[in-house]
């Protein structure tokens, strides 16, 4: 018994503070900025109910200049807990950076490999096959390691930032089977699973206020064949050292989150309030994230001094 079916996990369940993780979404948006960025992010979903999902995002990125061109590197790495579901994922980005009269135009690519395990337990995936007691299903038998690629482009002005990627391009195939059976038998005991593709949309921009207080309209569209998530946030921030807002998310609920920045070290918390869904009857969603920015000239090496012989 073989079939194909696509994976229902939240593989691209979004984190509310966004704006500190774009590229995760897109990779485009690495290089975006003249400082080496560093980030983590981490996310508690639907506190309170049994095997929740549990995220952790550790970004890395900067800017290159070579061959007289800009470009974008940068590093990710993604680990998620859903119940029995652990996914890992360690990817490469590269960003190509056209300047414009009014911008920088990027273009960027993510190349990595996704370590995807789960151990069903006392589930019958395949009951016909499995025997009876505790069995366990694994993932692509190859190593249990899929190629995953991701692709971006985006816009970024003095003020206004735009960009649009698809994420699994590839749609990563996967296995699951049971221990007490042969990859032979993978032909006719299997369950055949895909990482489905999905779209990202990205927008915002950064309004001055009275002096010193500027505000961030954000709005992001994730869709894929089987939903479309919306989410709208307003940021605002106070002499470019304190931020705070709320989000807004469809057919989910709100979110509120409150921020500092202390000399180039910025920390960050998110609270969810779910009002749909089994995630209603949970007691929200907490988020944490950390990103410490560095300018980039910092590794550059530094000019000596010379010093000079005067003739007397």
């Amino acid at each position: 018994m073989c079939c194909m079916v696509e994976v229902q996990a939240q593989w691209d369940a979004p984190f509310s503070q966004q704006w500190a993780a774009r590229s995760f979404y897109n990779p485009s948006f690495n290089g975006e900025t003249e400082q080496i960025t560093t980030s983590a992010h981490y996310r508690y979903q639907w506190a309170g109910i049994e095997n929740a999902p549990r995220k952790l995002l550790l970004t890395a990125g900067m800017p290159l200049e070579f061959l007289h061109r800009r470009h974008g590197a940068g590093l990710i790495a993604y680990s998620e807990n859903v119940g029995e579901l652990r996914n890992t994922l360690l990817a490469a980005q590269y960003s190509y950076i056209i300047r414009t009269g009014g911008g920088l135009l990027q273009v960027g690519l993510q190349a990595g490999l996704s370590d995807i395990n789960y151990d069903a337990g006392k589930i019958a995936i395949v009951t016909d096959s499995l025997h009876a007691g505790r069995g366990s299903v694994r993932v692509n038998p190859a190593g249990r390691q899929v190629p995953d690629i991701n692709a971006g482009i985006s816009w970024r002005g003095r003020k206004v930032y735009a960009g649009l990627s698809v994420m699994h391009i590839n749609q990563p195939a996967l296995y699951g089977y049971s221990d007490t059976i042969t990859t032979i038998d993978l032909r006719t005991d299997s369950l055949q699973s895909f990482i489905p593709r999905s779209y990202n949309f990205m927008a915002g921009c950064n309004i001055r206020l009275i002096h010193p207080f500027e505000i961030e309209p954000m709005v992001w569209v994730l869709h894929n064949r089987h939903e479309t998530m919306v989410q709208a946030t307003l940021r605002m921030i106070y002499n470019q050292r304190f931020s705070g807002g709320l989000s807004w998310r469809a057919d989910d609920g709100y979110g509120f989150f409150a921020g500092v920045n202390l000399q180039g070290v910025e920390m960050g918390y998110a609270y969810d309030l779910h009002k749909t869904g089994m995630a209603k009857v949970s007691s929200g969603s907490h988020e944490l994230y950390l990103r410490y920015l560095i300018p980039a000239d910092y590794l550059k090496p530094k000019r000596q001094p010379q010093k000079s012989i005067r003739l007397l």
